[in-house]
C-alpha cells in the first residue's frame, strides 16, 4: 500500500512537469545466462546451447516526467518465448538520466514488473526453474526490483532512437530497439521545452 501511495505522489507532482512520451520497440536477441534444465528446450537458439536466442516482441512504453531528468515508466510487453510459447510482463519503474552529451543519453531504469508465460507442463521435460506460479493456464512470478539500461540517440525535437537492455523474465535480458516520441502538452506548452533536451 505504501508503494501505491509513493506512485500517486508522484504523479501528482508530475503536473508541474507535464512532459511526456511514448515509445515502442522491439525485442530481438535474448540472453539465458541462469537457464540450465530447460536449455535443450529452448527454440530460435543463436549459440549451440541455447543461452543466446531471437525472442521477437513488443514493448510499449509511457514516461510522465516528474522533474527534469526524471521520470515515471509504465511499459507492458508481449513476446514469442524462447519455448516458442506466449510470454511478456508488465513494468512500472523509476528512469533517470545519467549522462547526456551533444545528441547522446543514457538512463537506468528500476522497478517492480510482473512476469507472465503461458503454462509449459505439457512439455515433455520442461520444468519450473524459477518457480513461477500457476494460474489457470498462466505463469507469473513478481519481480520486486526489474530495471533497464537505455541509450537514446537523439532525431528530432519530438522522436528519438532508443536502443534498451530489458529485464524481459525472471532470469533473461534481452536486446530491444525502437522510438520514443514526445506527447504535446496538455496545458498547450508543447513538447519543444528546451528544459527536457
Amino acid at each position: 500500500m505504501k508503494k501505491i501511495i509513493f506512485i500517486l505522489i508522484l504523479f501528482g507532482f508530475s503536473k508541474i512537469y507535464s512532459q511526456s512520451s511514448l515509445s515502442a520497440r522491439l525485442l530481438t536477441v535474448s540472453t539465458h545466462p541462469f537457464a540450465n534444465k530447460n536449455l535443450p528446450l529452448h527454440q530460435n537458439k543463436i549459440d549451440n546451447k541455447g543461452y543466446l536466442t531471437f525472442e521477437p516482441g513488443l514493448i510499449l512504453s509511457y514516461d510522465r516526467f516528474i522533474a527534469k531528468n526524471l521520470s515515471v515508466r509504465i511499459s507492458t510487453a508481449v513476446i514469442n518465448d524462447r519455448f516458442n510459447t506466449l510470454a511478456g510482463y508488465s513494468q512500472i519503474i523509476l528512469k533517470y538520466k545519467i549522462l547526456k552529451y551533444y545528441k547522446h543519453s543514457l538512463y537506468l531504469g528500476f522497478g517492480p514488473a510482473v512476469f507472465y508465460e503461458t503454462d509449459k507442463s505439457e512439455k515433455g521435460n520442461w520444468v519450473n526453474e524459477d518457480n513461477y506460479k500457476l494460474s489457470e493456464n498462466t505463469l507469473y512470478k513478481i519481480g520486486w526490483l526489474s530495471g533497464i539500461i537505455e541509450y537514446n540517440y537523439y532525431i528530432t525535437k519530438k522522436m528519438d532512437f532508443a536502443l534498451t537492455l530489458n529485464r524481459t523474465h525472471y532470469r533473461s535480458v534481452a536486446l530491444s530497439l525502437g522510438i520514443r516520441f514526445d506527447l504535446p502538452d496538455p496545458n498547450g506548452k508543447g513538447c519543444d521545452c528546451p528544459s527536457f533536451r
